[in-house]
């Protein structure tokens, strides 16, 4: 028991050493800027963490929409006007808001999002994502119109690329 002790607390402080070397380059690179790209160790730490904080009975949840192929229509006015200012009306997250967040948002098209399950894209929806902008929505839309907005969220590969929005010069003094 003495031995199994021992290298369990070398492999915590070895972690622990490690994640502080990572931070450390990390801030000494980029500092804590938004404008900062997230590198890949930040990338999979955070991406791990959105997966975690989803709960498998959640993650397991079905679409009660997903065999009806016009639901996502129903969303699309609701996504225009809650969602589109952030990701974008094509979904893919080109906008002044959502390129200056950090983490940037998210494109919904993009393979990481459409290989969620539909119970993780609800979770999300309903609860938000800690640390990013993403809100929880439960208490401004019913199950009823996030199911539909995760079909939308589905479609969101096959609609047709938005023009670019312009971009709105703001001067400051």
């Amino acid at each position: 028991m003495t031995r199994f002790l021992r290298d369990a607390v070398v492999t915590i402080v070895l972690l622990i050493v490690i994640v502080c070397v990572v931070a450390y380059a990390s801030v000494s690179q980029g500092g804590l800027s938004a404008d900062a790209t997230p590198g890949p160790v930040e990338r999979t730490i955070a991406g791990r963490l959105v997966q975690l904080s989803i709960p498998a009975d959640s993650r397991n949840q079905a679409n009660p929409f997903a065999a009806n192929a016009e639901a996502w229509r129903d969303a699309a006015d609701h996504f225009g006007d809650h969602c589109a200012t952030c990701h974008g009306k094509d979904g893919r997250g080109h906008t002044d808001i959502g390129q200056y967040m950090y983490p940037k948002v998210p494109d919904l098209s993009s393979q990481t999002t459409q290989q969620m399950t539909d119970g993780a894209l609800f979770y999300i929806i309903q609860n938000g994502v800690r640390w990013t902008g993403m809100p929880g929505w439960q208490k401004e839309h019913s199950p009823e119109e996030t199911w539909k907005l995760v079909s939308f969220v589905r479609h969101v590969p096959s609609l047709p690329l938005a023009e670019p929005e312009e971009s709105h010069e703001h001067h400051h003094r």
